[in-house]
């Protein structure tokens, strides 16, 4: 017992020490990155103006910016006049056509990489970054991590931390495309990455049932993980039912240092008093929980705004008590948007050094009257639709995202994610479009012989489910129909694809209106304000932002 309670002591004294020399050496590292980011915050409609005119100079010469005037752009109204928002559609042409032929399309640096993400139509979206924009990538992740290391205990111990694939494929030119978060995590500084618990390679793992079960062997393997992250709490929620569903796989593997099956390329040091636990855990608890697995687990590192509210809330009742859950930060494909500057309080400041951000009021742009707005000129509590420049080739980008202002570091203000705008909805990433939707209801039900009079899609994050709800003329074959939508928006969407073959989102649900229904719909939506002769409804919505209960119209068997 003695010896037990000195080798506790003895590992707590390590895991102490280890987190204050990973936080001294972050500190040297990425501790003036952050200090100049809260000086600038202090000024930011100077330093918005300083990196505009920046950005704007460096890619004077290329098509799009000879097309639209930039050497001659000194100020940001001139911008905004000569400057249309722009969508990836706007620019696909010139995207693609830069990298395949090195023309100077959109930025005078030569992309490196593509950010890839799902499109509006079928072809994904291939957003640029170049090497600088790599570099500013690696200083946002080093500021977070070192924002981390000083208000939490997330760096005490082994950090577990899913993210995509690095490299999926190469554009028409020769150039890696993938998940920048996956290439991020390959290239960890030294001293970061024996801190990590997962090898990189796992992330290559093209069948997602084997990838969760390698990541949960090599997980499990390290009892000291005293951190999670990944952008979306469901991820976790999947690992833990992979854990439950292969108890007795696990155990065996972290025993004999050998996965199974095709698994067995990626082996760990046989741990067999660590499987031993393991196995006594497993056959203790009714429920398996992250405190149960991992009891020096500090926090987790996640999205908590949006959809992603929804699955938090399940996987906090998972967490042990003590455990803090740290906001990941606005982050997409095509931008930095802010960066967890206190991570003790979840304080996210925009990256106003390295992202130019505009902003139109939520109500007023969904009305079509808004005007555009600088950080300096936001409110507190108001929700804004958001538009960036970048260095990467980006101009007045509309992000379709929401946020809100949550409060002020100095004099800028700091936000929150709020949902994906209207026409889009996001449950656990696939940012499924109405135009998806519409194309893959439209087909299966064209191809069945049902005529639709009305349709609609209603997301419900609770549930992880879209459910189509249809009132048709005729019968047409209606046997599978859930299904063959399903297939279709996989293809449409590569994103949902995804997630619907790791379980994330659980199968399309299918139910029939009553003859009326439609109309009974318009009639509630006309009475609510809007004008009978400009009706027109959106094919795809939250389920709890639909002010109508289709449920109560749906047909009887």
């Amino acid at each position: 017992m003695v010896w037990k309670v000195a080798d506790g002591i003895s590992s707590r004294l390590a895991r102490a020490a280890d987190r204050t020399l990973t936080k001294a050496a972050l500190g040297i590292k990425h501790g003036g990155n952050l200090q100049r980011l809260l000086e600038a915050a202090k000024h930011p409609r100077d330093a918005q103006l300083a990196l505009l005119q920046t950005i704007l100079a460096r890619n004077a010469a290329t098509e799009f910016g000879e097309r639209h005037g930039f050497s001659r752009l000194s100020d940001v109204a001139s911008y905004r006049r000569n400057v249309p928002v722009q969508s990836y559609e706007d620019i696909r042409e010139l995207i693609e056509r830069q990298e395949l032929t090195g023309e100077n399309c959109l930025t005078a640096e030569r992309p490196v990489y593509y950010n890839r993400t799902s499109g509006t139509l079928g072809a994904p979206k291939n957003i640029p970054v170049t090497e600088n924009g790599l570099k500013r990538m690696r200083r946002h992740q080093g500021t977070s991590a070192y924002s981390q290391s000083a208000g939490t205990a997330n760096f005490e111990g082994k950090i577990l931390a899913i993210g995509g694939q690095a490299i999926e494929g190469r554009m028409a030119g020769g150039t890696p495309f993938g998940s920048a978060s996956g290439l991020l995590y390959r290239n960890q500084p030294v001293f970061l990455r024996r801190k990590f618990a997962l090898p990189p390679v796992l992330s290559d793992i093209e069948d997602y049932d084997a990838r969760y079960l390698a990541m949960a062997v090599h997980g499990l393997a390290e009892e000291s993980v005293s951190c999670m992250v990944s952008a979306n709490p469901s991820t976790f929620l999947r690992l833990l039912s992979t854990i439950e569903d292969h108890a007795e796989t696990i155990v065996d593997s972290v025993a004999t240092g050998r996965l199974p099956g095709e698994l067995a390329r990626f082996p760990i040091k046989a741990r067999p008093r660590r499987a031993a636990a393991l196995a006594l855990q497993f056959g203790r608890a009714s429920r398996l929980d992250f405190a149960d697995l991992w009891p020096n687990l500090r926090g987790v590192v996640c999205w908590t705004g949006g959809s992603c509210a929804v699955p938090l809330e399940a996987l906090r009742e998972r967490l042990p008590p003590a455990a803090k859950v740290v906001e990941f930060g606005y982050l997409a494909s095509e931008a930095r948007g802010t960066v967890n500057v206190d991570a003790a309080r979840n304080i996210c400041l925009p990256a106003l050094l390295d992202t130019y951000f505009e902003f139109a009021e939520r109500h007023r742009r969904e009305a079509g009257t808004a005007e555009f707005l600088g950080l300096q000129e936001l409110e507190p509590g108001r929700e804004y639709y958001v538009f960036v420049t970048t260095s990467d080739g980006l101009y007045r980008y509309d992000m379709n995202d929401i946020l809100r202002v949550n409060g002020t570091v100095h004099a800028t203000p700091t936000f929150e994610f709020v949902q994906k705008g209207k026409g889009t909805t996001n449950i656990t990433g696939e940012k499924l479009t109405e135009a998806q939707v519409l194309a893959a209801v439209a087909d299966a039900l064209r191809r069945r012989d049902i005529r639709p009079r009305f349709y609609i899609v209603l997301a419900d994050p609770a549930a992880s489910r879209y459910t189509l709800y249809v009132e048709a003329d005729s019968p047409g074959d209606r046997r599978d129909l859930g299904d063959d939508v399903d297939r279709r928006l996989g293809a449409l969407n590569i994103e949902y694809d995804g997630k619907r073959r790791s379980g994330r989102l659980q199968p399309l649900n299918v139910r029939w209106l009553c003859a009326g229904a439609g109309d009974a719909y318009r009639m509630n939506r006309v009475a609510a304000g809007q004008r009978d002769a400009q009706f027109k409804h959106l094919y795809l919505q939250y389920a709890d932002e639909c002010a109508f209960d289709f449920d109560a119209l749906t047909r009887r068997r």
